[in-house]
């Protein structure tokens, strides 16, 4: 809840008992200046939302209330209220006093206009997005093949250059996480519109920071029918400690994408269509092939990039992977297709053929929830297989993850259990509402996750000396267990 929508919507409770209790007709009037004056306040510095709708009619009416004794004032006096209707009046009043204030107060609370952690990194974090083509693919676009496109965001270590420079954060990337909740939930993207004022923690087009030569890269995969914009503030996390950091949209595969020009892509599919299918590979080699021409691209930025932003910054022989659900599979796979990669991290996704008949030979950590992919028999019903068909694929996928950690990978492995929390608990989507967190601190939650995912790659891309939290397995934690298979 934002500072002036709270005490806006105090200050209608206070005027709403002003006529309970029948205070003079000065402070009805007092009341009322200061209520049109936080509207204005908060719609100047905050800007209107829906969830304060309630408080926008209530501004009106009582404002209708409170100046029409002074409208009458010249009409003869209206003959006198009986007492039971004095009561039937003080009774609704009452009622209307208690509804308005827990469902105003509900709704602003229940849907925050939310701000991220800020990064704990050194650097400022620097953000671009990047449109790219590859024309060496093509795929079907209203009845007509098309070149692949596909649209990157790019986190990166930053300076500000100018100690005047006035520091401009971005906004938050409401039309992507908008057109995704419409996707997943098929609620009008119109309902999340009031995301876009909140603020990121990035600064567009900023100066790459000199404080290194070059930096390494990490790409991130996110899930089905999300966006690239799912892991924002983890995205910032790791840029603010000296990665460049890639976040691919999948197009098609991807919940919504937009494109420069104003095109919109949204997922054809039901958003419970997934998968459950090991052997079906076809969507992950696809995102593969994603991956690999998106290295391909930055490399070709590194040697010369047009903006002037990037050139020779991005240490292109020390690039990791990670993904988030399909995302985490697409991880797996790259490091079987792409020997650019050193290694990758799969938060919380299946492993799919060929990864899961192959022996990968790179670092590997799984980052997983407790109850690893699992669904109720009621979730059951939205998806396209039967209870016995769901679980006979979720015995399958857990015990592929117990086999590759304890041997399928021949290189080091972890494995990062949360007990707290769900499947969407790896991304930014409980920062949404309070009802999402599950009564879990959110930021509590990312801290431990980002400090094992830092100290991971820090080792196998950065190849700094080994973080202790890598070495050290721990079980007695009230939401998370560590465990660790070294190697080599």
């Amino acid at each position: 809840m934002r500072l002036f929508e709270g005490v806006l919507i105090a200050v209608h409770i206070f005027w709403l008992f002003s006529f309970l209790f029948r205070f003079d007709s000065k402070v009805k009037i007092s009341t009322n200046l200061v209520a049109l004056i936080f509207i204005i306040i908060h719609f100047g510095v905050e800007g209107q939302r829906w969830q304060m709708g309630l408080t926008y009619v209530l501004f009106i009416f009582l404002t209708v209330f409170t100046l029409k004794p002074f409208i009458q004032r010249n009409s003869k006096k209206v003959k006198l209220e009986s007492e039971n209707k004095k009561k039937v009046k003080k009774i609704s009043c009452i009622l209307f006093t208690l509804i308005y204030s827990i469902s105003s107060f509900g709704l602003v609370i229940a849907m925050p206009v939310f701000q991220f952690p800020k990064p704990t990194g050194p650097f400022e974090v620097g953000m671009t997005s990047m449109h790219l083509i590859d024309e060496s693919r093509s795929e079907s676009s209203l009845s007509k093949q098309e070149a692949r496109e596909i649209m990157i965001q790019i986190w990166y270590p930053g300076e500000v250059t100018d100690d005047n420079q006035d520091i401009q954060y971005e906004a938050f990337p409401y039309e992507e996480w908008s057109g995704t909740m419409e996707f997943i939930f098929s609620v009008p993207r119109s309902f999340f519109e009031y995301l876009k004022y909140s603020e990121s923690n990035s600064i567009k087009d900023i100066a790459v920071s000199d404080r290194g030569n070059k930096y390494p890269i990490l790409v991130f995969s996110h899930g089905f029918g999300s966006t690239r914009m799912q892991s924002y503030s983890q995205m910032e996390e790791l840029a603010s400690h000296g990665y460049f950091v890639v976040s691919i949209d999948h197009t098609n595969d991807a919940g919504y994408t937009k494109f420069p020009d104003g095109r919109e892509v949204m997922n054809r599919a039901d958003a419970y269509s997934y998968s459950f299918n090991i052997e079906d590979e076809k969507d992950v080699k696809t995102r593969s092939k994603d991956v690999s021409f998106v290295v391909d691209q930055l490399t070709k930025i590194n040697k010369q990039d047009p903006q002037g932003l990037f050139t020779g910054k991005m240490d292109i022989d020390r690039i990791g992977i990670f993904g988030h659900s399909y995302g985490g599979s697409t991880a797996a796979q790259v490091l079987l297709d792409d020997s650019r990669f050193s290694s990758g991290i799969n938060i919380d996704g299946p492993l799919h053929e060929p990864v899961a008949s192959s022996e990968l030979e790179k670092p590997f950590m799984f980052i997983l929830d407790d109850d690893y992919l699992y669904i109720t028999d009621e979730e059951i019903k939205y998806t396209n297989v039967t209870p016995e068909e769901f679980h006979e694929y979720h015995n399958k996928i857990t015990e592929l993850a117990d086999f590759h950690y304890e041997e399928g990978i021949k290189d080091d492995t972890y494995r990062l259990t949360f007990i707290a929390g769900d499947h969407y608990t790896f991304t930014d989507f409980p920062y949404l509402s309070p009802l999402l967190s599950r009564g879990i601190d959110v930021d509590q939650f990312h801290q431990v996750m980002n400090q094992y995912i830092l100290a991971f790659f820090n080792q196998y891309v950065k190849g700094e000396k080994t973080d202790p939290i890598l070495l050290k397995e721990k079980k007695a934690d009230e939401f998370y267990y560590f465990e660790t298979n070294i190697k080599n």
